[in-house]
Parts: structure tokens; sequence; C-alpha cells
């Protein structure tokens, strides 16, 4: 193959890997944004209870999209980011939105783990994927093990007081 459509194929193929990381961003960028939105759809105890679960999480996904970012730059990139996204503002339960932020995170573990074929033996963006894949496997078991225990502790009426009688 002549070196100039070598060069075009590396390119092509260069830029498809771009316009996956800038789909990865994008995802990471919506989730943030899922997060907000969702602690305050939250009330009372419940919005007690799972704030600085959302919180961190608002935080980390922040942080996952400055990376992904950071990895378009450096391939001589600017990131595109590309978001159609509208949330609800009714309020909802805990259980709905761990379900949520469970089904975000799962996504994004699938995401990094169907993009690291793609990128395999990259050393750069091999190894940056493999630390994705690694962390958001950990939040999907931070949140599984949030609603574990969660689920453990059920708000039981408190009994009514039983007259004594008087003998």
């Amino acid at each position: 193959m002549p070196p100039d459509k070598k060069r075009a194929g590396a390119s092509a193929a260069r830029d498809e890997i771009v316009e996956d990381l800038n789909r990865l961003m994008a995802e990471e960028a919506e989730a943030c944004l899922r997060y907000f939105q969702m602690r305050f759809r939250l009330r009372g105890k419940e919005y007690q209870a799972a704030a600085p679960l959302f919180e961190e999480a608002i935080r980390e996904t922040l942080e996952h999209a400055t990376a992904v970012a950071g990895q378009i730059k450096a391939l001589g990139h600017i990131p595109s980011l590309r978001i159609n996204l509208s949330l609800g503002g009714t309020p909802i339960r805990l259980e709905t939105a761990l379900a949520e932020a469970l089904e975000v995170e799962q996504q994004a573990l699938d995401a990094y783990k169907d993009f690291l074929p793609r990128v395999a033996g990259d050393p750069v963006l091999e190894d940056f994927i493999r630390r994705q894949v690694e962390v958001e496997t950990e939040h999907v078991e931070e949140i599984r093990t949030f609603v574990q225990a969660h689920a453990a502790v059920k708000l039981v009426p408190k009994p009514k007081a039983r007259r004594r009688s008087s003998r």
C-alpha cells in the first residue's frame, strides 16, 4: 500500500477513535447532569441518605468527562460535546434514583469495555480505557453496596402504644 493511502487509513481510524472518545465524554457529562437533577428530586430522609452518593457521582463523572477530553486533546483534536437531554422535575423514590444510577454506571462500564478492543495496542489509550473500566466497575459496586445497605433498613411503622390496664 502506498504511504499516502496508509496515512489516510490511519487518519480515518484515528478520527473514528476521536468520535468514540467524544461519545464517551458526552455520556460522562450527561451522567453528571442526571446525577445533579436526581439528587434534587429526592425528598426528606431519602435526600439526606443519598445526597453524599450523588455529590460524589457528580464530581466523578465530571472528572471522567474532563479526562476523556484530555485524551482527545492529546490526539490533536478539540473535544466535541453533543448531548440531547431533558430531565423531569417530579419527585422520585430513593429506590428509583438508585436503579437509574446503577443503570447509568453500568452503561458507562459497558461503553468503556466495548471501546477497549478498539484501542488495543495503543499504550496510552489502552491504559487509560483499562483504568476507566476499573473505575466504572468500582462505581457499579459502590451503588450496589449502597442499595444493599439501604435495602436492609426498612422503615417500620411505630407500634401504637398499648394502654396498661389498671387492676
